[in-house]
């Protein structure tokens, strides 16, 4: 049995939607209670069409993390990217985050 570090929802983003249009999505990081950290640092693996902001921190008062993605690509197409959340924790210093985007 394999015990979660941190509740991730959703695990995998999806953006999907007609081109020109806002598509955006968050994802919650909600840490174990028993194994706390703070995120340091969050970087994409291309970035090339997606934007993305830690817009609620995990501290002591704040039991959950938020991060905002959204689209940034404006023709129709696919792409795939991940996100790489650093995190304080010698447990699991990195969480990765996978996206993928449908533009029609």
């Amino acid at each position: 049995m394999v015990e979660k570090f941190a509740e991730i929802r959703p695990e995998r983003v999806r953006l999907s939607g007609p081109a020109g249009s806002p598509l955006v999505a968050e994802v919650e990081i909600i840490p174990r209670k028993d194994l706390p950290f703070s995120i340091e640092e969050i970087k994409a693996k291309n970035g090339t069409f997606i934007k993305y902001a830690l817009t609620e921190r995990c501290t002591e008062g704040q039991s959950r993390c938020v991060i905002r993605v959204e689209n940034t690509r404006s023709e129709k197409g696919f792409y795939a990217d991940a996100l790489y959340v650093r995190t304080n924790s010698k447990l699991r210093p990195t969480l990765p985050i996978y996206i993928t985007g449908t533009i029609q």
